[in-house]
């Protein structure tokens, strides 16, 4: 293809299913994203989407076409992160993945200092919730440094792991106090896998189902619904034990645990400003660990 920047365009679209969603992936006006799926179209002298009143659905030139852009891609990502891997400059910027649990708990604690450490340093954090947990992110390809809890990271990322986190239902001291019901007959409340029925690892005794009356795709929500006492859930140590309102059930108990992993590509580990990010995140990261792997005392 002559213009790489039409390839850009038509995956930002085809990801997300409209020209609008494509727009706010790539940051741009939805008439320019319009005009350039038109002209490209034209210039190939096919259609690539079908045009629906729900958005753009890939007809089938346009899922072969999509299938060779997504490898145009990986290239294109390879090749950058390769010349960024051979930069020795402590200057630039940081792409980082990583789930909002862990961007508002963890890694934004040790920001400032890292800021303020490498002045000609700037960071870009991209937090999702299909970043969070055991789930490999569409952003994870682009990222510089990826930052996830899984027993399972994926091995085309190279890295280590800072701690083993750990999980614990907790409930808020006043909504415990208003129940006489025993542990298994409380609300509680799930974060939303999109799954049919919710999950709960580990956990004894086992949730019924119809006991779970809430459901939400934000921890951080989830968070806020066990502080204002709707129900009880369960959230990682390093949230619950942190807030002086929150208690375990039963109290003490872990009911699972994911390993924490710091993460980059083969290419990016001997650049400069990434290793520099990767070392003050292993420093910054250590005061953590008894919250993150659930022995720090609850307050």
């Amino acid at each position: 293809m002559e213009n790489w920047d039409d390839i850009r365009i038509f995956l930002a679209v085809a990801r997300g299913g409209s020209g609008s969603a494509g727009a706010r992936l790539l940051g741009v006006d939805q008439s320019s994203v319009s005009r350039r799926i038109n002209a490209f179209e034209e210039k190939l002298g096919s259609k690539l989407f079908d045009r629906l009143t729900s958005g753009y659905r890939l007809n089938a030139a346009g899922r072969k076409l999509f299938e060779t852009a997504l490898r145009m891609e990986q290239d294109v990502i390879e090749l950058d992160r390769t010349l960024a891997g051979q930069d020795q400059e402590l200057s630039g910027t940081i792409r980082v993945s990583i789930a909002d649990t862990l961007s508002n708990h963890l890694l934004l604690p040790v920001t400032a200092s890292f800021l303020k450490r490498y002045p000609e340093i700037n960071l870009r954090i991209t937090t999702s919730i299909k970043t969070a947990y055991d789930k490999v992110g569409p952003d994870d390809a682009e990222a510089d440094v990826v930052l996830r809890t899984s027993n399972t990271p994926p091995e085309r990322l190279v890295g280590r792991k800072l701690a083993t986190a750990s999980f614990a239902a907790y409930g808020s001291r006043s909504y415990l106090a208003s129940q006489s019901e025993r542990v298994e007959q409380m609300l509680w409340m799930n974060w939303d896998d999109g799954s049919e029925s919710p999950s709960w690892p580990g956990l004894a005794p086992e949730i019924p189902d119809h006991l779970c009356r809430l459901r939400v795709d934000s921890v951080p929500t989830l968070l806020e619904a066990v502080r204002q006492s709707v129900g009880a859930t369960i959230l990682p140590c390093f949230m619950g034990d942190a807030d002086p309102d929150l208690v375990r059930i039963p109290p003490g108990e872990i009911v699972s645990q994911r390993d924490f992993w710091l993460l980059t590509h083969k290419d990016l580990r001997y650049s400069a400003r990434v290793r520099a990010f990767l070392d003050h995140l292993v420093e910054g990261f250590r005061p953590f660990r008894d919250l993150i792997e659930g022995r720090q005392p609850q307050k």
